[in-house]
């Protein structure tokens, strides 16, 4: 049979597209009206719906990787209402997306958020295409080795299995969904992303997407600093901060990815971005006043350098970095315990693990204590999603987050204790593949562009367990879009660079061999 015969998409039959067009039409119908009403007349709720409609004509047609990257800056790059102590004009539209639906809308059973809904639809249009044999998408994206797809697999069979035992257990099952909402959803996006990613095209695409909406929130975390001044201390119970705790994986990996591509390909262009780029990425990260972006950096590019290859900017490196170890050394013993400014980043890495410095550090510690009780009462299986770690010790007053004895701090030790060894082991799965394929495209990878892709999927996972460690990371949206992504490619890279040789070819249509 011809290459084209192969690779010619399935056609819309003329009826199909009539019936297409018709029931957009009554769905845009009913929903303008339905919006009209909620919105008690107001035109901007009446345009959504017919907005919402034709963008779902635009999804129906066009290849996956398009609805699912724009839907990924979205979520990068928008704020959320009542997230910081300043809401942009486009809050409402990221609350749209982040948060449960039936809050924005007078519709009870809508107790998911925006995301969910889109990447759900992104399933359904997956699947009419399989089954129709269309290849919009699988004829041109990268293949993916199968336990690469099976790891995923696993891992969201682990979330069913604990939610149905915590269930068993008498568990509550809305905070078993605050519990793993995020988590399904980041596999969805690697299955998704697994199934349209092109290759190196849409790898640097979502890279400029990544820095693209990291540079928009530094922007942002710089206005609310310097206009709001808000104080970053304890306030009547409540941190107050620029931005989201989360935004701290989007700059970490951001400023990761460019210092690696420049690392790999030391050209002028890059360069020029790294100048660029970098200043107001680490303004931004210093602006949000969170210590943990600074240990996620540094772990990445302490992992970057005992991975890379010999090159003439390394070994310049090298030999400036033992020249100044009597500085470093130095610098930390005066710095230990001094209070002065020149020593922030001393004092900020001490923080992060000595609770007799920090109270933040000092809860988490007691926190650490109970999640461990937890465990030893339920050694093997875990208590399942939906149950409460056990307060032998009480903690401080943290009432405005009702929600803190089912999402713990430490993401790591609160899913030992909730899903035990078993649990916890299939959770991670996709994890564990996702680092072992993108180190094995790494050291199989021949040209700077694939290495530097190959590490920045290993940065993201890397990045999203150390978040775990330190901050609810298991529950954090922007690990959707970040991690997501990464275990997706990670997987495809095996398969171009040729450190995997059996994959799942794509898809073709019914009745070609």
């Amino acid at each position: 049979m011809s290459t084209t015969t192969s690779t010619a998409p399935a056609q819309i039959t003329p009826r199909e597209g009539t019936l297409a067009v018709v029931a957009l039409l009554v769905i845009g119908a009913i929903a303008t009206v339905a919006g009209a009403v909620a919105g008690n007349g107001n035109p901007l709720f009446a345009l959504v719906p017919a907005v919402g409609v034709a963008a779902l004509a635009v999804t129906w047609v066009a290849p996956l990787r398009i609805p699912l990257l724009v839907t990924l800056f979205l979520s990068l790059a928008l704020d959320a209402t009542d997230e910081g102590p300043w809401n942009s004009p486009l809050a409402k539209f990221g609350y749209l997306l982040s948060a449960n639906l039936n809050k924005s809308l007078p519709i009870g059973f809508l107790a998911f958020p925006g995301i969910a809904l889109i990447l759900g639809l992104l399933v359904v249009i997956h699947a009419h295409r399989v089954l129709r044999g269309a290849t919009i998408d699988g004829v041109t994206r990268r293949m993916i080795p199968g336990p690469s797809l099976q790891a995923l697999a696993v891992s969201l069979a682990a979330v069913v299995w604990l939610c149905l035992l915590g269930l068993k257990r008498g568990g509550d099952m809305q905070m078993a969904k605050l519990q793993v909402t995020s988590y399904v959803l980041l596999l969805l996006v690697a299955y998704l992303s697994a199934m349209s990613f092109r290759g190196m095209r849409d790898y640097k695409l979502l890279g400029g997407v990544i820095l693209a909406a990291a540079c928009i929130k530094s922007v942002y975390a710089l206005f609310v600093v310097m206009t709001l001044k808000p104080p970053f201390e304890l306030s009547n119970g409540r941190l107050a901060f620029a931005t989201t705790h989360g935004e701290s994986l989007l700059f970490a990996l951001a400023a990761v990815m460019v210092i690696v591509w420049f690392a790999e390909r030391p050209q002028r262009q890059i360069g020029i971005l790294c100048a660029v780029t970098l200043p107001l990425l680490i303004a931004g990260m210093h602006a949000n006043n969170r210590r943990l972006v600074w240990v996620q950096v540094a772990a990445c590019l302490a992992l970057f350098w005992v991975m890379s290859r010999r090159s003439q900017l390394k070994r310049i490196a090298a030999y400036a970095l033992l020249a100044s170890t009597p500085l470093i050394f130095g610098y930390i013993a005066v710095g230990w315990n001094s209070k002065s400014s020149i020593f922030a980043p001393i004092q900020t890495f001490r923080s992060v693990g000595d609770g007799n410095v920090d109270a933040s550090t000092l809860y988490r510690d007691l926190e650490n204590y109970n999640l461990l009780m937890t465990m030893r009462a339920n050694p093997m299986l875990g208590t399942g999603f939906g149950h409460p770690f056990a307060e032998i010790v009480k903690l401080p007053d943290i009432s405005f987050f009702k929600e803190y004895r089912y999402m713990p701090h430490n993401s790591i030790l609160g899913l030992w204790a909730f899903c035990g060894p078993f649990g916890f082991s299939g959770l991670m799965v996709a994890l564990v593949a996702g680092i072992f394929f993108a180190v094995r495209s790494y050291s199989f990878a021949r040209d700077p562009d694939t290495r530097t892709v190959a590490f920045t999927a290993l940065a993201a996972i890397l990045i999203f367990l150390i978040h775990c460690w330190g901050d609810i990371g298991f529950a954090e949206r922007k690990s959707i879009f970040l991690v997501g992504p990464a275990l997706a490619i990670a997987g495809q890279l095996t398969i171009s660079t040729g450190a995997w040789r059996r994959a799942v070819a794509p898809s073709k249509p019914r009745g070609v061999r």
